[in-house]
């Protein structure tokens, strides 16, 4: 227990109030209520203008020996040491603040349901411990924006927790507390988590699609293919995201299903290549350990904005390999594809060559000293990784040398005929606006390049082809 200091300290409001959801309004009211329990006085005072100079949002100043004391977990501290709490229950303030800072802190502020599992993981320690003692004080003051911001029906997920913070609530400290703390933070709006079942939508405008049903061409009809632009895989999707391609094509495609014509909309999640791999080296996990679980959330991301695609895959897929080798296979019959050797930067350390991510150097245009492998993000420039002075490798910051690779190309140029009979037909049968009949034209007027479908990566599609064992279609 306790001795009251009969005593005061001043705690000076420095910058605007910190946000309820922060580690200074916890640690706020972690005061307030120590001081509460000590029976010590909390006068608040404004910044002289005058004032050191400090980031916190707060400090408090000790009226015997004028200290000011910057951490909230300090001032907590100092109560209950002048307060003559027993040893036993010192440590046991120490233990709660421990698990605080290692255990509380680390999580997410908005993730309010990890927030309360941890808590209900300190079950035995809330019980342990009546309103009012000096352990609570601590645990309310680390999970009150938690317990309440969050709604009852999750809250009763931890009936431990729920029924000690129950009894918090209705003790005095606590009750007196409160408003102190409640006027000196910003309130923070707690956003809904989305979820299918929460999702508001316009009965008499819902559109009614059955995913299940098989679309495939029927003659006479008037057979629509839509794709939308493939999600990479290495991100949480946004909104600018979904509308920037896949809600885009969801109107379209429900205005053409309205209209009456067989429509088929696919899409899926692009999950080869370079970026895949930067992320998974980031994350310490495999290739297909991300893929994973970023597939699975833009499903779910997708789903909730109920995109009517009849088909959602992803590139990863044993039959996407299939698919792409079957078509490699087709153009070398038929004469379109050939090899060229290449050069490239390879790093030594990393015993690889180095895509255009993973180099960062010089740009031999404006001087930049950290210009990207593939582009100078000062002055513009489209570079390519062999062009930068002094490159460096992103991964281990070696300098890398330049070796030659052999790779495939499909030969655009051999092609451009049909390339070009297509893009007439399909150009004035689709009625294409004249910026995309503009550059069509432009790239068969300076003639197609041939264009390389290999790279020397790990994680692809494997290319069928001796001495290709480390590279993938790309």
């Amino acid at each position: 227990m306790t001795e009251k200091l009969g005593t005061h300290i001043t705690l000076t409001r420095n910058l605007a109030a910190p946000a309820a959801n922060t580690t200074a309004a916890a640690g706020l009211l972690k005061i307030l209520l120590a001081a509460q329990a000590t029976g010590t006085v909390v006068q608040w005072a404004e910044v002289d203008a005058g004032a050191p100079k400090s980031k916190q949002p707060y400090w408090v100043t000790l009226c015997d020996t004028q200290t000011r004391l910057y951490d909230a977990n300090a001032v907590v501290r100092y109560l209950y040491k002048v307060g003559n709490l027993a040893l036993s229950d010192r440590l046991a303030v120490e233990q709660a603040l421990e698990w605080e800072e290692k255990t509380l802190s680390v999580l997410p502020a908005g993730d309010l349901s990890a927030i309360l599992a941890a808590g209900e993981a300190q079950a035995n320690v809330l019980s342990a411990h009546a309103p009012a003692t000096a352990v609570s004080a601590v645990l309310f003051g680390a999970l009150y924006y938690a317990l309440s911001n969050t709604k009852t029906a999750l809250v009763s997920k931890y009936p431990a927790l729920q029924q000690w913070y129950a009894q918090q609530l209705a003790s005095a400290a606590v009750e007196t507390a409160l408003p102190a703390f409640t006027a000196n933070v910003v309130k923070v709006l707690v956003r809904e988590e989305p979820s299918l079942g929460n999702r508001r939508v316009n009965a008499d405008i819902a559109f009614e699609f059955d995913p299940s049903k098989t679309v495939l061409p029927e003659a006479g009809a008037k057979n629509v293919l839509i794709t939308s632009a493939l999600p990479y895989v290495n991100n949480v999707p946004h909104l600018g995201n979904v509308i920037g391609s896949t809600l885009s094509a969801d109107v379209f495609a429900r205005y053409s299903r309205v209209r009456g014509n067989n429509t088929l909309f696919i899409c899926g999640t692009d999950e080869y290549g370079t970026a895949t791999e930067t992320k998974a080296l980031e994350d310490g996990v495999t290739c297909q350990e991300l893929c994973d679980k970023y597939h699975q959330v833009h499903k779910e991301v997708y789903e909730w904005f109920d995109l009517s695609f009849n088909h959602f895959g992803r590139t990863s897929t044993q039959k996407h390999s299939e698919i792409v080798r079957g078509i490699f296979g087709q153009c070398v019959d038929n004469g379109y594809v050939l090899e060229k050797e290449v050069p490239q930067l390879y790093c030594e350390q990393c015993c690889r060559y180095l895509a255009d991510r993973f180099v960062e150097g010089t740009c031999p245009k404006c001087a930049y000293d950290d210009a990207r492998g593939d582009q100078c993000d000062k002055c513009g420039t489209l570079l390519n990784a062999i062009e930068l002075i002094d490159p460096r490798c992103k991964l281990d910051n070696n300098r890398p040398v330049v070796r030659t690779s052999m790779h495939q190309y499909i030969d655009l140029e051999r092609l451009q005929p049909q390339c070009k009979a297509f893009a007439e037909k399909s150009s004035e049968e689709g009625k294409w606006t004249a910026n995309s009949l503009a550059i069509t034209n432009n790239w068969f007027k300076e003639g197609l390049e041939p264009r390389c479908i290999t790279r020397d990566l790990k994680w692809g599609v494997p290319v069928p082809l001796p001495g290709y064992e480390n590279k993938v279609f790309y």
